[in-house]
């Protein structure tokens, strides 16, 4: 589903205008967020220190996954 360039640049602009009439909020919910980030990354780097194997071969999944998903081939041309 692609969002139109205008609903994006309103957003943004609704964002900035919010973060500058609430500075202290928007501190709090980057502090949130950072938190959030944080948390997740310990969690896997936890999970792939207690199981190595299962950590490659989630990682191999998710290589080959966006590999699929980001491949453009080039159209095959006949030699003259």
């Amino acid at each position: 589903m692609r969002s139109r360039p205008i609903l994006r640049y309103l957003l943004a602009a609704t964002l900035l205008i919010l973060a500058a009439l609430h500075p202290d909020t928007l501190a709090t919910l980057a502090r949130l967020g950072a938190g959030a980030v944080l948390a997740i990354v310990t969690g896997i780097a936890q999970a792939a220190t207690a199981q190595p194997e299962a950590a490659l071969l989630t990682a191999g999944a998710l290589y080959i996954t966006h590999q699929i998903r980001t491949h453009r081939p080039a159209r095959a041309r006949a030699h003259p």
